[in-house]
């Protein structure tokens, strides 16, 4: 099994260790802090009323892995630590190890660990990844948790809809819910307005506008392109150009080594993009730019658009301050009217990261595993975040719009309203898949090293390597 995984996983983390900072997605601020969940009085094994107690004798460590940094954009560093600390209070004989690092390196430590057997017992995961994971039975399906009586929360806390997308075919729910995700077309509002400009409804109309702000001496739209930060992107324009179905069934389905067939879609996408690159979309030197520095253009009025996910807004807050934040709008993604085939309305996101528990503890531990992660989830340690413009809530917990940025009410809005979701493709596409079309195909066509031909090739040489690794003893 371990050999298994091994083969499917470890070429992903070592060009992800290589890259360094691909994914940071979930970025840079200052922290806040808060408290932790304290209404449950005792741990409720799975499955059973019975309590487990926490005056226990036997000292029991739980691994704990997480992206919340001190000082990360999420402002859950101090958060977190206080709902650890409260923990091991209610339960003096368990100690919590935290192991918090950034998004992209804790992605590459957990395939390794996966791969070596040596998972965390509660960690933070993308749901890509736990679908490789639970696979090979290396984590548990939250299935028998989130039905169980003994758990009502979950069912108060998530919608059907929020459940539904971390659910197989089959009925295995692969994590925990916490971070709902939504994307947004950033523009400047005050720059739009100055101009005459109209957000963007449709790729036409981003089309034409992309030579009249260039003709101001500004940049159209900007990104991370050092970061890599292209998965975003490439879920919208595909979901644009092929709808949800083809999409799924290229990520998930039987089209998964039909990348490069035109019934699939996506090499009508890399056209799309190369026309957004050819058009001088981005700016001179965007494959050297990170993602702070992408902030910072947009924050200074050098760039009018920023396309990616809802975290965005304590980014441009850190960049350009309260004022700047005040005059930042959101849309949805440019509808293709060309593309009958593709979905307008549906937004990049949905409940795409959440908490997984290895599986294989002893009951205790898995029990007290499932109740950490509760508390992780719940909406008093994720609200307060929330609020201050970190992300997006998976929950439909009531919070304090005041206190919120306008854009960030626009955001929760977006995500609670959305018709259909479609994941990143960072959360939804096979990571080695994922990082062909973020690390290669993409940038290649920005250099003019790739036509969209050429991009669509590298791509499906990914997905056919990584489907012969599946066949593998």
């Amino acid at each position: 099994m371990k050999k298994k995984i091994l083969k499917k996983v470890m070429g992903v983390a070592i060009a992800v260790m290589l890259i360094g900072s691909v994914l940071a997605g979930c970025q840079k601020a200052a922290d806040t802090s808060g408290t932790a969940d304290s209404s449950s009085t005792g741990d409720i094994k799975a499955g059973t009323d019975e309590k487990v107690s926490s005056s226990s004798d036997e000292k029991i460590v739980i691994r704990l892995a997480t992206p919340w940094t001190p000082g990360s954009v999420s402002g859950a560093g101090d958060q977190i630590e206080a709902l650890i600390q409260k923990f091991m209070e209610e339960h003096p004989n368990v100690t919590i190890m935290h192991d918090s690092q950034s998004t992209n390196d804790l992605r590459t430590k957990l395939t390794v660990e996966m791969a070596a057997g040596n998972p965390p017992d509660v960690s933070w995961c993308p749901v890509n990844y736990a679908r490789e994971f639970i696979k090979d039975g290396l984590i548990i399906d939250w299935k028998d948790v989130i039905d169980d009586p003994a758990h009502p929360e979950w069912k108060e806390w998530f919608s059907e809809a929020t459940i539904a997308s971390l659910t197989e075919e089959d009925g295995t729910i692969l994590l925990a819910p916490q971070e709902g995700s939504i994307d947004g077309l950033y523009y400047n509002k005050k720059m739009f307005d100055e101009n005459g400009w109209k957000a963007p409804a449709t790729w036409d109309d981003l089309m034409n506008l992309i030579p009249v702000i260039k003709e101001k001496g500004i940049s159209p739209l900007v990104t991370g392109g050092k970061d890599s930060r292209f998965a975003w992107m490439a879920s919208a324009i595909l979901v644009r150009t092929t709808g949800l179905e083809k999409f799924r069934s290229l990520c998930l389905g039987a089209d998964l080594t039909n990348w490069n067939s035109a019934e699939t879609g996506f090499p009508k996408a890399m056209d799309k993009f190369k026309e957004l690159v050819d058009a001088g979309a981005f700016p001179s030197g965007v494959l050297g730019m990170s993602a702070t520095e992408a902030d910072q253009m947009f924050a200074t009025g050098k760039a009018a658009m920023y396309y990616e996910g809802a975290w965005k807004p304590n980014n441009f807050l850190s960049a350009g301050g309260e004022e700047f934040l005040e005059n930042v709008g959101r849309v949805d993604f440019p509808a293709m009217t060309d593309c009958p085939d593709g979905n307008a309305n549906t937004r990049v996101g949905g409940c795409i990261l959440g908490f997984m528990v290895a599986s294989g503890l002893d009951p205790e531990k898995e029990a007290l595993c499932i109740e950490l992660t509760k508390q992780i989830c719940s909406p008093e340690f994720n609200v307060p975040i929330m609020e201050k413009g970190a992300f997006v809530y998976a929950g439909n917990a009531e919070y304090n719009t005041e206190g919120c940025s306008a854009v960030m009410n626009d955001l929760i809005d977006a995500y609670r309203t959305a018709e259909s979701y479609i994941p990143s493709m960072d959360c939804i596409a096979p990571p080695a898949v994922d990082l062909a079309i973020k690390q290669t195909a993409f940038p290649g066509i920005i250099t003019g090293e790739y036509n969209a031909e050429q991009a669509v090739d590298e791509v499906q040489k990914a997905a056919e390597d990584y489907a012969a690794s599946l066949t593998q003893e």
